[in-house]
């Protein structure tokens, strides 16, 4: 019998042995010959089920024949990774353990499948010889790809916003983390030393309380609970950095000690623009503001000039004169009107809003002074919540409401017992409404005009068109009603 036989014979016991001890369990196991082909012998069904073979006879076939690498480097590294392990085993006759380590699969349709793998090869001996390997192998692609997966996730993240990842052990101080971490708080490399303590003792006096205080909070609550700190950094140069910090508490799988692990992300950029445009809006508020009180004073200074004027025709007396001072007076109002919007005008989200309860307020207290009524002469009901609109806006509707209750009282003799009302309303519709009315008590019949003159009733007209209002008058007896109803938008 030769030594070939002897060997054969051997392997064939091997076999039968292997079989009866290996086939029911749940990893996959496979015994082969440590020879130049790696000769297969066994294998059991979990092997044929992981490595996708199942019903192919393997045995007597070399494992690159059975199991054939991909042409390319990785398919080389495979190769080599297996005989190095057997080389390995046959000169120390220890068990060796490989991976993660990739050796693709062929798929049904013929091309190669990247898979990753755990696995362990021991010697198997009779009479202190090694005669087989045993390889026991774990698939472990998914956890592999996903694994690398978060790697490129967290290169992404940290070459593209600013972020790093750390881990921090409450109870020693141990400070894990990316060396990014350390350039936000302005260490050099390896300055810092492994503990936390340094980190903490930059954080802004103001702001170290509430640190402390989360650490405590997140660590008595449920896992899963997610940390959240914003706080600045002062650095040795003078200089802060805005730092944001979001984690949890996780448990570590090597020590099995709960670790605060997270992110930090530097917004000193985000920040620092933050306020540099909340400052720039400042500046444009208070020019606005400023503006407007420079075109208030303007108006008023108008308004002395032109009541000058109409005191001087008060004095020169006739028909003309009372005529002209009417039309003086008829000025006179509108630009009050104007001067009351600019008065009122505030800056809201960065827009020059207008409280319209507020300036009708303002319309009426002056018409009524300028009158000389008494308060029950003229009333404003209004609704109780603030009714915000744009500049222009209110500017065509305070003008138009000044030509209302110029007309009102012109003709309605306006009293304690026949006062004008002034009525501000919302709709269902999204509109916006206000009626003026009064009682005619110097006409038979009560008239629907602005004024004699026309120029109202154009510039009531004009504002109508500009701002999409609708007027409509009508007549009770001797009381005059005007209502302008106006769309909102926005």
């Amino acid at each position: 019998m030769t030594s070939d036989t002897l060997v054969s014979e051997e392997t064939t016991s091997l076999s039968d042995i292997l079989a009866l001890g290996f086939e029911a369990v749940p990893f996959a196991a496979l015994f082969y010959l440590p020879d130049d082909k790696l000769t297969l012998l066994w294998r059991n069904s979990a092997h044929a089920v992981m490595s996708g073979s199942v019903g192919a006879d393997i045995s007597g076939m070399g494992m690159f024949e059975a199991f054939p690498p991909s042409a390319d480097a990785d398919g080389a590294d495979a190769v080599n990774f297996i005989r190095n392990a057997t080389d390995e085993i046959m000169r120390t006759g220890k068990p060796q353990e490989v991976g993660p380590a990739r050796f693709d699969l062929l798929s049904d349709e013929g091309h190669y499948v990247e898979h990753h793998w755990q696995m362990h090869f021991a010697p198997i001996r009779k009479d202190g010889k090694i005669i087989a390997v045993l390889q026991t192998a774990r698939d472990v692609t998914e956890a592999t790809l996903t694994a690398r997966l978060a790697q490129s996730h967290r290169r992404a993240a940290t070459s593209t916003a600013a972020v790093a990842y750390f881990s921090y052990d409450p109870e020693t101080d141990l400070f894990l983390r990316h060396d990014g971490i350390d350039a936000m708080f302005g260490f050099k490399p390896d300055e810092a030393g492994l503990f936390a303590a340094p980190f903490f003792q930059r954080v802004h006096a103001d702001d170290i309380g509430a640190v402390y205080a989360e650490v405590e909070r997140v660590l008595a609550a449920p896992h899963g609970d997610i940390a959240s700190f914003d706080y600045r950094v002062c650095l040795p140069t003078g200089e802060e950095r805005f730092v944001r910090i979001r984690g949890e508490i996780a448990t570590d799988p090597v020590d099995r000690k709960p670790k605060l692990v997270g992110t930090f992300v530097d917004l000193t950029d985000i920040e620092t623009a933050r306020r540099d445009l909340q400052k720039a809006v400042h500046v444009r508020e208070a020019l606005v503001v400023e503006a407007n009180h420079r075109i208030k004073n303007s108006l008023q200074i108008a308004l002395s000039l032109l009541r000058l004027q109409s005191s001087k025709l008060m004095m020169a007396g006739g028909p003309a004169a009372d005529r002209a001072r009417e039309a003086l007076r008829a000025v006179e109002s509108r630009v009050r009107a104007v001067a009351d919007v600019h008065a009122a005008i505030q800056i809201d989200d960065d827009a020059a809003q207008i409280d319209l309860v507020t300036l009708f307020n303002r319309l009426v207290l002056s018409t009524r002074k300028s009158a000389e009524l008494p308060d029950a002469a003229m009333v404003f009901t209004h609704p109780s919540q603030r009714i915000s609109l744009k500049s222009d806006t209110a500017i065509a509707l305070s003008l138009m409401l000044n030509e209302l209750l110029t007309n009102a009282i012109k003709y309605g003799a306006p009293s304690e017992h026949a006062p004008v009302t002034l009525d501000l309303e919302f709709l269902e519709a999204r509109e916006l409404r206000f009626t003026v009315a009064n009682a005619d008590l110097n006409a038979t019949e009560p008239s629907l005009d602005i004024d004699s003159s026309g120029t109202g009733e154009r510039l009531v007209q004009q504002f109508a068109a500009q701002i999409g209002a609708e007027i409509d008058r009508t007549k009770h007896g001797k009381r005059v009603i005007a209502r302008v109803t106006m769309p909102l938008t926005g």
